[in-house]
């Protein structure tokens, strides 16, 4: 590759820039659909007056008084205008960046129900490491799922050219050096990652709690041993006049000793750790469950795969946490 034929021509770099600012600009604002359609449809009765430049940019500020309810979103629009219209060809980019933001919130929808289909599947415990693993290539599946939708679309629009696109294709055919699906590809990661933040999975602890809460487990969340305050429990059970100490942890830390002292010394009956499976090895299985009390529970998916796991008997996978054994296991 001669990476001397690498140019970017200033005029292609300020059009597609100006088609960024405004779209962030119109996210900025929240449009409402009914809203969105509404100025879409001004600034193209707008673009097809014969007045000149001063004269359209007069009437559609004059337009756009009854789009908005509120003062405060009707100077936000005039603002938006004022912003970014500055010739004839900006009217073409405020309509595409208005009609791109309509795509784009729907790709973002699109993907997000894509990539957690695995969240609908019956046979997928919500503590199994199937789960886990979906939940940790999440973010990355929403960001991929949308991009590949973004290519589709304009392949799409390439191809039908006389279909619901065809507002697409008259702003981009009238915007040279324009690079809508590339901008669309930008707008599109930044919205993803602000979703996937405000949107993402409970993490592995919160998981627990909803296992136990499904399983009607009482229990109490985080506290100290009262014997030892060193000892950190992220769920305590009840029962009756008995109770069992919980670690719950998605993977164990190299410090995993320090959480598993004699139950003589602590203020429970028994201990329990909940816990992936995936960094379990004989040895640290067998240093756990030879103390008195101390019991495991692991992602099913693992249990079933590990002939270390299925042969001690203080082992078991997380759907047989219930009620009935734990009584079983504190003879009550």
């Amino acid at each position: 590759m001669n990476l001397e034929n690498l140019n970017l021509s200033n005029s292609r770099l300020l059009i597609n820039l100006e088609l960024y600012k405004t779209m962030k600009d119109v996210i900025q604002i929240h449009f409402s659909s009914a809203q969105s359609i509404s100025l879409i449809e001004k600034i193209q009765l707008v673009i097809k007056s014969n007045e000149k430049f001063e004269k359209q940019l007069e009437n559609l500020q004059s337009s756009i008084k009854n789009i908005a309810n509120s003062t405060a979103k009707s100077d936000a629009i005039s603002s938006l205008i004022v912003n970014n219209i500055h010739r004839k060809e900006h009217f073409h980019v405020l309509k595409l960046a208005l009609n791109l933001i309509r795509f784009k919130d729907y790709i973002l929808e699109k993907s997000k129900l894509t990539s957690e289909t695995f969240r609908t599947i019956k046979t997928i415990h919500i503590l199994d490491f199937a789960y886990d693993y979906n939940m940790l290539l999440l973010p990355y599946s929403v960001r991929v799922a949308g991009a590949l939708l973004i290519k589709i679309l304009f392949e799409d629009i390439a191809k039908n050219q006389d279909t619901i696109y065809l507002p697409l294709i008259e702003d981009i055919s009238e915007i040279p050096y324009i690079d809508p699906d590339t901008i669309l590809q930008i707008i599109y990661a930044e919205s993803a990652s602000q979703s996937i933040r405000s949107t993402s999975g409970s993490s592995y602890e919160e998981r627990v709690k909803d296992v136990l809460i499904t399983n009607g487990i009482q229990y109490i969340s985080q506290s100290f041993d009262s014997n030892l305050g060193s000892i950190e429990y992220d769920f305590k059970l009840t029962f009756q006049d008995k109770s069992i100490g919980v670690s719950a942890k998605r993977t164990l830390r190299e410090r995993y000793k320090q959480n598993h002292e004699s139950i003589e010394n602590l203020d429970v009956d028994m201990m329990f750790l909940i816990t992936l499976g995936i960094d379990l090895n004989e040895d640290k299985v067998k240093y756990i469950t030879q103390k008195e009390g101390h019991y495991i529970f692991v992602a099913n998916d693992i249990f079933s795969t590990r002939s270390f796991l299925t042969r001690e008997k203080k082992v078991y996978p997380i759907n047989e946490l219930t009620n009935e054994l734990i009584k079983t296991l504190l003879k009550i």
